[in-house]
């Protein structure tokens, strides 16, 4: 028997969504594609993350070895690139697919069989929590339903979304400068499809229930596969309507909520992540109010860093922090500051003058990077920044660079919010041109101009086993210093309560040139304040200053009155010390009766890759 609270929220979401629908029959298909038709109702599932998650992102074919389908490789290199302080494993798009890095998918139901198969998902999802991409917004133009499209076939030809020639479109905001409409013949004569991202990438209609309905059948085939976390990749251009910018619109926000419904009771343990690289308000506004995303991607934070970092002030990101809003219950940012795709700008709208956004762009083409551009209404505007992190901070090895490098994870593994990071910043790789200068693929239907050139690629680099040996060892094997240094911070962090994701944070003015943060209470049963030097000079932190800066905890006691200890390097601290930082130190203080210990020593990490 169906749950009749599952099914009236179901329709209520429908209803929303398509107003004009009887939604009887759409409700039954719904709930049978996810197999709930005959739920009696879903069991509370356990917490969803803890101090202990760290997530790494890669490609299934980011480390490749000769003779090993990629995934198994990626399987076996995990545990030895970063040890096993690693919980959660976002598998970038392993789908069949024509361009962007896997994101312009011909088959959202198959598996790449260059990368690996189904069976590899499930066997991954034994030991890891499987994170994969629900690529929403749009298919491939070598996709089925183009073909159909242009055929003038079923259902290809209902499936995509089209526009007028007379449609304005002048308020259509999107995070591209390539034209928005492209040309194709049909049995009925010349159509215009709508393309938010490129040529090679043709929206979907979701005004067409049965759109909805395919997606939810790849969910369901992924629920199947062992994964729980799913990414809602350019989540917020799935709803498009004319006269408004069509993005975050009312109905994609209600779609999110639909798919936490159905998530919730098919898999209660499941976890949704909205990508959402717009403006920080309209970013967590995917919380809703604790029924959309459970976690959202904090995309201010790579160039708040960044920024941070580079300038040696620590200003703009302490402003930023003290305003930081409380997620909803049951909800967190999901941490990251490098991915596969570039340093978004946009999220740091009204959070970084012009000036300073300038100076960020002038870095990256000075670390041999770029920057690419979107559209809007009052013409191109800088995007997102394209260059590798490692490139950015530390390319020529300068020991102030490494030290950002780290420092700037570091950061990041101390804030509220579940932290992920990216294979290639672990690897330290450098910014990669050659795809970009290379011809493009060419799109020849219909005389078409070519697909335009990525510039995330520069940051997607595939390479071998070997490369990534002769990578570590380079540079007297700084990289493979920083690597195991960050495997250890990352080990220290997942035994303290204070770092749970959901744990308080409370924003520390230190000075212009100190990070500071303080994390936990009584209730975690344990404080930790977090201090960083992002100046480029000595820096001296007075421990009583810091302390009276403290709130104390629910039994009176202020931090650090009876002195503390630093859980990086194990040094005791009295009440009145003054620490002195390096330029990119970190201090995790905490009191000694408070100290956790990691459960187990640690070996290396990269020991494969060392001993190849």
């Amino acid at each position: 028997m169906i749950d009749g609270d599952l099914r009236s929220r179901v329709r209520r979401h429908l209803e929303f969504i398509y107003p004009a629908m009887r939604t009887d029959r759409l409700v039954d298909d719904v709930l049978s594609t996810l197999g709930l038709d005959g739920t009696e109702g879903a069991a509370e599932g356990g917490p969803r993350w803890d101090e202990h998650d760290v997530a790494v992102i890669t490609y299934a074919d980011s480390i490749t070895e000769a003779g090993k389908v990629p995934m198994q490789t990626m399987h076996e290199l995990l545990d030895d690139l970063t040890g096993d302080v690693v919980s959660v494993v976002h598998v970038l798009p392993f789908y069949p697919a024509s361009s962007d890095g896997g994101f312009a998918i011909t088959d959202h139901r198959a598996v790449d069989p260059r990368l690996g198969a189904w069976e590899d998902i499930s066997d991954l999802s034994e030991t890891y929590t499987v994170m994969a991409d629900l690529v929403v917004n749009h298919v491939s133009a070598d996709h089925p339903w183009m073909e159909q499209f242009c055929s003038g076939e079923e259902p290809g030809s209902r499936y995509l979304l089209t526009a007028e020639p007379s449609d304005d479109l002048s308020s259509v905001v999107r995070p591209r400068t390539t034209p928005l409409l492209r040309e194709v013949e049909t049995p009925d004569g010349p159509r215009l499809l709508w393309c938010t991202f490129s040529y090679d990438q043709i929206d979907l209609d979701f005004a067409e229930p049965e759109v909805l309905l395919d997606l939810l059948r790849t969910v369901a085939r992924l629920v199947d596969a062992g994964v729980r976390w799913f990414r809602l990749d350019a989540i917020a251009y799935l709803w498009k309507e004319l006269g408004t910018s069509c993005v975050n619109l009312p109905q994609t926000h209600e779609f999110v909520r639909l798919l936490r419904t159905l998530l919730d009771a098919r898999c209660p343990e499941s976890v949704i992540i909205t990508e959402t690289n717009v403006p920080h308000d309209q970013n967590v506004a995917y919380w809703g109010d604790g029924d959309e995303a459970h976690l959202v991607y904090n995309f201010s934070l790579p160039p708040l860093v960044a920024h941070t970092m580079l300038s040696g002030s620590s200003v703009a990101m302490q402003q930023w922090l003290e305003k930081l809003e409380t997620p909803p219950a049951g909800t967190s940012f999901f941490n990251f500051i490098a991915s596969h795709d570039g340093i978004g700008l946009r999220p740091v709208e009204g959070l970084l003058s012009v000036a300073e956004i300038n100076r960020l762009i002038a870095a990256a083409h000075s670390a041999g990077g770029t920057h690419s551009e979107f559209d809007t209404p009052a013409g191109p505007k800088a995007y997102e920044l394209n260059v590798s992190l490692w490139d950015l901070f530390a390319g020529d090895g300068d020991p102030l660079g490494v030290a950002q490098f780290l420092a700037a994870h570091t950061i990041m593994l101390s804030l509220a919010g579940v932290p992920a990071l990216y294979v290639h910043a672990l690897l330290g790789t450098p910014s990669y041109w050659t795809p970009i200068s290379e011809p493009p693929r060419i799109v020849t239907e219909h005389g078409l101009p070519p697909v335009e050139q990525n510039k995330r690629t520069i940051n997607r680099r595939k390479v071998t086993l070997d490369e990534a040996v002769d990578l570590l060892g380079a540079q007297d094997g700084i990289r493979r210093r920083t690597l195991v240094e960050l495997v250890h911070r990352m080990l220290i962090r997942r035994a303290q309560p204070a770092f749970h994701p959901d744990s308080p944070q409370v924003s520390l003015d230190l000075g212009p040139q100190a990070l500071g943060v303080m994390r936990g209470d009584a209730q975690r049963g344990q404080t930790v304040v977090s201090a960083t030097n992002v100046g480029h000079t000595l820096l001296t932190v007075d421990l009583e200053v810091l302390s009276s800066l403290c709130p104390p905890d629910s039994a009176g006691r202020q931090f650090g009155e009876v002195g503390c200890v630093d859980l990086l390097d194990g040094a005791p601290h009295g009440p009145s010390d003054r620490v002195n930082l390096a330029s990119g130190q970190t201090v995790w203080l905490c009191l000694e009766s408070e100290r956790r210990e990691p459960a187990h020593a640690h070996r290396p990490p990269a020991a494969h890759l060392s001993s190849t």
